[in-house]
C-alpha cells in the first residue's frame, strides 16, 4: 500500500522550498547575473548556521545571569533559556531578528574573505575551485574545533518559536504550530530577499552585471571596476545565504559541523539554478520548487520501492536527480525558462531612433 504524506511532510516541504529559494536567489545573483562560479555556498550557509549555534545561547545566558561554563552545561543552560523564551514572545522575536542580522553579517564577512583572491588577480574560473577548498577547510574546523560548537558533539539552539507551542491551529499539534511560525518567519525573509533580487535584476545594475559576465574587457573599457563589483556581489550574496543558514539552524534546533555539507548546500543549489535558467529569477523559482518537490517525494516514497528496485533505495535520490539533470542539459541546456535578451528601450522607442537615423 502506497503511503500518503501527512501534514508534517508538507510543512517540511514548504520550509525547504523557502530556505533553498533564498539560497538559489542569492546564487543566481552571483553566478547567473555576474558569472562568478561559486563552489563555496555551503560555507556561507554554515557561517549563519554556526553563528546561530554559537551566539544566541551564550547571549541569553549572559542576559539571564546564568553562571557556569556554557559548553559543559549547554543542555541545562539552553533549557533555562527556552523556559524564558517560552513566556516572553517579544524577547523571542528580538533574539530571532538579531540572530538573522548577525547571521547575514557573518555570511557577508565570509564572502569578503572568500573574494580576496580576486583582488590579487586570480581569474574567476580558478576562484570556484579555491572556494571549494576553503569550504572543506571551514567545515572541518567547525566540526573538530571544540570551543565553538563542542566539536563532533554539536550544540542545541535556543528556540525563539517555542512560545507558539501554547497555541493550537485547527486542533493541530504544538509542533505543527511551531512549524507554521517558522514558515511564516522564513516566508517574510524570502519576500524581502526576492523583492531585492528581482529589483536588482530589472535595474541598470542588473544589466551591468550581465555585461561583466559576458565580456569583462568591454565592461572595463566603459569605466567599470570589475573586481570591486565582483567583491560586492560576493558579500551581498553570501550575506543572504547566511540568513538561510541561520533559519535552517533554528528549524533543526541543533547544529553540528557536518550540517552544511557541500552536496546539499553547494551542488544542489547550483543544479536548481541551472534547472530553472540562469539570470532569470522566475526560472530560479521554478527550478528550485521543481527540484525540492521531486527530491522530497523521492525521499518519502523510496522505501515503498525497496522490493521493486534491483538496488538499495538509498541510492534512488541521487540516481534519479542525476538522470533528470543530464537529460535537462542535453535537451534544455539553458534551463526551463531561458534568459531573455535585455532590451532597455521599448519597441516604439527603437523604431523612433531608426526613423531619425534614416532621416
Amino acid at each position: 500500500m502506497i503511503s500518503i504524506p501527512g501534514i508534517e511532510f508538507f510543512t517540511t516541504l514548504i520550509f525547504y522550498i523557502i530556505i533553498f529559494l533564498i539560497i538559489t536567489l542569492s546564487y543566481n545573483l552571483a553566478y547567473g547575473y555576474s558569472g562568478i562560479p561559486d563552489f563555496g555556498r555551503a560555507m556561507a550557509a554554515g557561517a549563519g548556521g554556526f553563528l546561530c549555534g554559537y551566539l544566541p545561547g551564550r547571549l541569553m545566558a549572559y542576559i539571564l545571569g546564568i553562571r557556569g561554563d556554557y559548553l559543559s552545561n549547554v543542555y541545562v543552560i539552553v533549557d533555562k533559556v527556552n523556559m524564558t523564551l517560552e513566556s516572553n514572545p517579544p524577547l523571542s522575536m528580538g533574539l530571532l531578528i538579531l540572530t538573522l542580522i548577525l547571521g547575514a553579517c557573518a555570511g557577508g564577512l565570509i564572502g569578503l574573505l572568500a573574494s580576496l583572491p580576486i583582488l590579487r588577480g586570480m581569474r574567476i574560473f580558478y576562484l570556484g575551485v579555491t572556494l571549494l577548498a576553503f569550504q572543506v577547510g571551514f567545515n572541518t574546523i567547525m566540526y573538530h574545533y571544540r570551543p565553538i560548537l563542542r566539536g563532533e558533539l554539536g550544540v542545541p539552539i535556543p528556540d525563539p518559536f517555542r512560545w507558539l507551542m501554547h497555541y493550537r491551529i485547527l486542533g493541530l499539534s504544538p509542533g505543527i504550530t511551531r512549524s507554521f511560525g517558522l514558515i511564516a518567519a522564513a516566508g517574510i525573509v524570502l519576500l524581502i530577499i526576492a523583492y531585492y533580487c528581482i529589483s536588482v535584476g530589472r535595474s541598470p545594475l542588473g544589466r551591468v552585471l550581465k555585461a561583466i559576465r559576458d565580456d569583462e574587457v568591454a565592461a572595463a573599457t566603459l569605466g567599470r571596476d570589475i573586481r570591486r563589483i565582483y567583491i560586492k556581489v560576493m558579500v551581498v550574496s553570501y550575506a543572504i545565504t547566511g540568513i538561510a543558514g541561520a533559519l535552517y539552524a533554528f528549524y533543526q534546533g541543533y547544529v553540528v559541523g557536518l550540517h552544511f555539507d557541500k552536496i546539499d548546500w553547494t551542488f544542489w543549489p547550483i543544479a536548481m539554478v541551472i534547472l530553472g535558467g540562469l539570470a532569470n529569477n522566475r526560472g530560479t523559482f521554478l527550478g528550485t520548487i521543481t527540484f525540492i518537490v521531486l527530491r522530497r517525494l523521492i525521499i518519502f516514497y523510496k522505501s515503498d520501492l525497496e522490493f521493486i528496485l534491483p538496488f538499495s533505495p538509498i541510492w534512488l535520490e541521487s540516481l534519479l536527480l542525476g538522470v533528470i539533470l543530464i537529460l535537462l542539459l542535453i535537451y534544455r541546456p539553458r534551463g526551463l525558462l531561458p534568459e531573455r535578451p535585455e532590451i532597455p528601450l521599448s519597441r516604439e522607442e527603437i523604431e523612433g531612433i531608426r526613423r531619425k537615423v534614416g532621416a
